[in-house]
């Protein structure tokens, strides 16, 4: 006999699986903005209004005001921040079609492409003694010179 092997089909709901999150059919995976601002704001808010009160210390009104501040502060990074749906960067997909990308490192050992006409400081900079490469570079002799008969 076959076993029976039965897989749940998953459901989307507002680009939410049901597979991740499975209370996403009832739409409580997401929370708006606009939430997120009013909530805190208005926590903001309750806690500046706990100042008028019956205490009598000003540890408690710090801490409220500390608070407050923070909260504040969070919501307007909050609000000011990207919505994530626009592109940002220039990524590696972003290539033309038929780009094969360079061998960087084997043009970095060769001094070869775009390494070939470095400085003493610029190899240096890249942690490159410039005596070791000396016979890669161009127009540099070899180290060891001919010897003529004459």
């Amino acid at each position: 006999m076959a076993a029976s092997h039965s897989e749940k089909a998953y459901e989307v709901h507002n680009g939410v699986s049901t597979r991740d999150v499975p209370s996403a059919a009832f739409g409580y995976s997401a929370v708006s903005r606009t939430t997120v601002q009013l909530a805190g704001w208005f926590s903001v808010f309750v806690l500046l209004m706990f100042n008028f009160g019956n205490h009598s210390g000003h540890v408690e009104t710090i801490w409220l005001f500390s608070l407050a501040a923070v909260i504040a502060l969070g919501l307007i990074l909050h609000a000011f921040e990207p919505k994530l749906s626009q592109v940002r960067t220039l990524t590696g997909h972003n290539k033309p079609q038929g780009h094969q990308e360079p061998d960087w490192a084997y043009l970095q050992k060769t001094l070869s492409g775009p390494y070939a006409e470095l400085s003493d400081s610029n190899l240096r900079a890249l942690n490159i003694e410039p005596s070791r490469v000396a016979h890669l570079r161009s127009g540099a002799t070899t180290g060891s010179t001919a010897v003529t008969k004459g």
